[in-house]
């Protein structure tokens, strides 16, 4: 051997003898167990839109922040920390971390890939990668969530939840008490730090019908800012569509040709879906969707006509509403008069196997009707709904549209009673800003 490999040799035995004789360091520590990433809302940095995301301590004990970070490895970054939160997480507890007070430093886009990793620089505590959950992009309003906080399934939601439980809606968990509201509504309920907002909530109610106006795109700002608050008290917001009415009654229906106007449908249809997708309301309720007293006038087949125009109109906005998977309630308003087939094409039971929720607009000032007449009303919708839940829409108002006289609490709290000693489930008042409305919380 030669005296430069014995050398090597000696060296190298001398290196292994070395390592083995040391004390191993200590492994790392993972000491923020429990912290997951909860919810995901993020979008490109604009000026409109918010990106977020929540993180979730599912242990049993507190955890401090401090040395935590979250990083986002996309297009643009790998591995760059975009949030170093401080402070304690109490078990149970959520932090938002938002570009709105730069707690997140930065958006990022949800069409395309990325990762977050929530730890530090050596340990990852938590993951969430977009395309193990769906390769889609959110919309405008929507989020990835835990469901339920902290548990293993992710599911992509049309309406965020921040800071607030994360669940899928299921309109079967709410109190069956809703309001038709205008757009121009929006003003006197944000009045003075959303004054009648709060107390319209105390009193029980929980859903609101908010006209299709305030979903325009020049109102959209303010529209989404009362959504935040309204859904951080627990309001639902139905978006209130205009079905065969746009400027004008709407013919859905080409006499001439035997058919119906795709047009029309596709309208409706594209509507419902923006109202959703950019405003994340969990409702649509259809108004307008019957003829305005013509129906017998376009009934050109037995595969064209007004009836089954109505009920085209309500299974498409099913369809739309069950895509989303977010458990989308779909109600519609209906006339008051039995068996309205001839007139306006509305048949209760068939419009009831798509639609969730029957508003049978019981108005008995506008129809002078006796309290029992309004009971027969009432119970004949229900047992005629096709499987559909039957709330009674109610007016807070005597008089007719044009002169109007606004009802006291007890006044319109008799009127509730009557219509809640029915077999209807809910009720819905017609409208906002009329009348005073009463306490009902013991209303199930």
């Amino acid at each position: 051997m030669r005296f430069y490999e014995s050398t090597l040799l000696i060296s190298a035995c001398l290196l292994v003898a070395a390592s083995c004789n040391q004390t191993q360091g200590p492994e790392a520590v993972d000491n923020y167990k429990g912290l997951v990433i909860n919810e995901v809302s993020v979008h490109e940095e604009t000026a409109d839109a918010e990106s977020w995301v929540e993180i979730y301590n599912s242990g049993s004990e507190a955890v401090k922040l401090d040395g935590v970070g979250l990083f986002v490895t996309d297009e643009y970054f790998n591995g760059r920390e975009i949030a170093s939160p401080t402070g304690v997480l109490e078990p149970g507890a959520r932090l938002v971390l938002s570009t709105v007070d730069e707690s997140l430093y930065t958006g990022v886009s949800s069409d395309a890939p990325f990762e977050l990793r929530l730890g530090t620089k050596e340990i990852a505590t938590d993951t969430f990668v977009r395309d193990d959950i769906t390769p889609e992009a959110l919309t405008e309003r929507g989020s990835w969530q835990r469901i339920p906080d902290g548990g293993q399934e992710w599911k992509k939601l049309p309406y965020a939840s921040p800071d607030r439980p994360n669940e899928v809606f299921d309109v079967d968990a709410t109190k069956p008490t809703a309001i038709w509201a205008w757009s121009s509504h929006i003003a006197s309920m944000s009045a003075d730090n959303y004054a009648s907002l709060k107390n319209l909530y105390s009193l029980g109610y929980r859903h609101i019908l908010l006209n299709y106006a305030a979903f325009h795109p020049n109102s959209k700002r303010k529209t989404i800012e009362f959504m935040r608050v309204a859904e951080d008290m627990g309001w639902t917001i139905h978006a209130w569509l205009q079905c065969f009415y746009n400027g004008g009654w709407e013919n859905p229906i080409d006499d001439a040709n035997n058919k119906y106007k795709e047009e029309v449908f596709e309208r409706i249809r594209n509507n419902a879906r923006r109202y959703i997708e950019e405003f994340g309301v969990k409702g649509l309720h259809l108004d307008y969707i019957r003829f305005g007293g013509t129906a017998y006038k376009h009934n050109p087949s037995a595969e064209v006509n007004a009836v089954g125009a109505v009920n085209r109109c309500c299974r498409e906005i099913r369809e739309v509403a069950d895509s989303f998977g977010a458990g989308i309630v779909t109600s519609a308003a209906l006339m008051p008069e039995p068996s309205s087939t001839q007139y306006y094409g509305q048949s209760p039971a068939l419009m009831g196997q798509y639609i969730h929720i029957l508003m049978p607009m019981i108005y008995r000032y506008s129809y002078h009707l006796s309290d029992a007449s309004c009971k027969s009303v009432a119970n004949w919708f229900a047992d005629n709904s096709g499987g559909a839940k039957m709330w009674s829409g109610i007016q807070t108002y005597m008089g007719n549209d044009s002169s109007v006289t606004p009802m006291d609490a007890d006044a319109l709290r008799k009127d509730i009673n009557i219509f809640m000693d029915t077999r209807g489930t809910g009720i819905v008042l017609f409208r906002y800003g009329l009348g005073t409305f009463p306490d009902v919380n013991d209303l199930n």
